[in-house]
């Protein structure tokens, strides 16, 4: 089925039940789908079966709207990050064959311009709240006031016929996501219905529980993070919990909602629970009402599970923080610790009809009885490939006693049904759970004058991961570095140490020595102190 139909489908809901709640506004089940199939009514003449539909919004209650309408209609929603720069938009819009681009009316000063190639829907991001808020929001932010030429604000599209539902099967395409592939590359994930509606299906794993009906799940994770999509909107709405819409995670708002009764289940990346550990209400009888906290998308360090599940026992509160492990290749969560099953160090048990193997990373050969090697993950959350890439997608994917595997490029092994994840073979750094791409980095780096040579790497300092920036040629300001990088890329990907040294280091195959280059990096930022 379609994951509108899933949606659609939940047995135990009623239409006056709270579905969302955002910036203080509820709106049931009854509103959610009124404003999916008016999304669909004002979308139908303009996106048809297999077209695809590029989303570049945060978590509103709109852009919940648009993906599940794209969905009924039987589009593929091509979700990307609401900050991405315009020519990068432009690029991945192009590869994706997108045909429209829905987006916030105040990123229409960078989007415009792709209006001369792309029909825009703007949508104004208080469209659902009060009109006192949205003046209140118009005098902070000024709206657009340039050419609206192929530009239609969403409230003037003229709404059709509601169509019926599209009868796509539910393994064709449904989803694009981003990811660096399993070689570090960035790439277009293709990703089914069913993929993403099996993640929700296993959702009640997580919690352990068969009936999460009327908690509230936190939804600050982006939905074009696959976590953020299939674990914080799809899971919630489809076992009858509330999705508490974030566009921006706002430790205050979180705070407030504990003391309310109105926040149960917390996920996020590590630097989300720094913040709120960092918070000085973050404690006391508020958090009785916390029920559970998963984590992941970066690297976890267990000062950080410790220091949250002490804090839950001093408050005499029963939940705890559980890590989990997961990739975009298959939407995102696979593995996960819960209160019924969870071991210190481990990612946990696989979520049921998913099974992991380990296997030699250069032979393939299966290995066993807890031996390392690479993370292979087989199931129906696999995606459908990498988009117009076969030579990719004949790499990703191995077949184990008739099985399809899709390899993970991550270092591993499994004890008595545990998965452990020891490191990374491929080379994506994630900072605030966003992937951040070396060879972006080192391209942006080597168009500079003079610039021979170029390696990003990461370190560690305080728990948090940095990036590191090695150059060779002609020496650069470090902060003119840093601007060239945030300007093409983001401010992610803006390295904190920028080092020109005399040549890369090379590995006897001839490639840069990553972990030579980490290990410096690791003494110069102790070195700064």
């Amino acid at each position: 089925m379609l994951l509108y139909e899933m949606l659609r489908d939940y047995a135990n809901k009623e239409g006056r039940d709270n579905a969302l709640l955002y910036m203080g506004k509820y709106f049931s089940y009854d509103t959610l789908f009124s404003s999916i199939d008016d999304a669909a009514r004002r979308l139908s003449p303009l996106v048809k079966a297999g077209d695809v539909v590029t989303i570049c919004m945060p978590n509103t209650p709109e852009c919940v709207y648009c993906f599940y309408a794209v969905n009924r209609l039987g589009g593929i929603a091509h979700m990307v990050h609401p900050l991405i720069p315009s020519h990068r938009l432009e690029k991945f819009m192009a590869a994706a064959n997108s045909k429209l681009l829905i987006t916030l009316s105040i990123n229409l000063e960078s989007y415009a311009p792709l209006a001369k190639k792309y029909p825009i829907i703007s949508i104004h991001p208080a469209r659902s709240l009060s009109g006192l808020k949205r003046w209140l929001f118009d005098v902070r932010v000024k709206p657009y006031k340039g050419d609206m030429t192929n530009i239609t604000p969403f409230d003037k599209l003229r709404a059709g016929e509601l169509p019926p539902v599209s009868a796509r099967g539910e393994d064709s395409t449904g989803v694009y996501l981003h990811s660096g592939g399993t070689s570090g590359e960035p790439k277009i994930i293709e990703l089914s219905d069913r993929a993403i509606n099996t993640v929700a299906a296993h959702g009640l794993e997580a919690l352990s529980t068969d009936n999460a009906y009327g908690m509230y799940m936190l939804a600050a994770l982006p939905m074009f993070h696959g976590f953020g999509l299939a674990m914080c909107i799809h899971t919630p709405l489809t076992h009858g919990c509330v999705s508490v819409l974030m566009p921006k995670f706002d430790a205050n708002a979180a705070v407030k909602l504990l003391a309310k009764n109105k926040l149960h289940i917390i996920n996020g990346v590590p630097a989300l629970f720094r913040t709120l550990l960092r918070h000085k209400k973050f404690n006391g009888d508020i958090l009785k009402n916390a029920y559970v906290g998963f984590v992941g998308g970066d690297s976890v360090p267990q000062d950080l599970l410790d220091e949250f599940n002490s804090r839950m026992e001093k408050a005499g509160a029963s939940a705890r923080l559980f890590e989990g492990y997961g990739l975009t290749e298959t939407v995102n969560v696979c593995a996960v610790n819960t209160f019924a099953h969870n071991r210190r160090g481990s990612m946990g048990y696989m979520f049921s009809g998913l099974k992991a193997a380990i296997i030699d990373p250069e032979s393939g050969e299966v290995k066993g009885g807890g031996d390392a090697g690479e993370i292979v993950i087989s199931g129906s959350t696999l995606m459908n490939g990498y988009l117009g890439n076969q030579k990719e997608n004949d790499a990703a994917f191995i077949e184990i006693d008739g099985e399809r595997y899709v390899r993970t490029g991550d270092y591993g092994y499994i004890d008595e049904g545990y998965l452990y994840f020891k490191q990374r073979l491929k080379r994506i750094i994630k900072i605030a759970g966003i992937s951040v791409f070396p060879k972006e980095i080192e391209d942006v780096a080597l168009g500079m004058d003079g610039v021979t040579g170029a390696c990003a790497v990461e370190y560690k300092k305080g728990g948090k991961t940095f990036i590191a920036l090695f150059l060779t040629g002609r020496e650069h300001d470090a902060q003119a570095v840093r601007d060239m990088i945030g300007k093409e890329l983001s401010r992610y990907d803006v390295p904190t140490i920028v080092k020109h040294i005399e040549s890369i280091p090379m590995t006897p195959v001839m490639k840069a020595d990553v972990m030579a280059l980490e290990k410096l990096a690791d003494e110069l930022a102790n070195k700064e102190g």
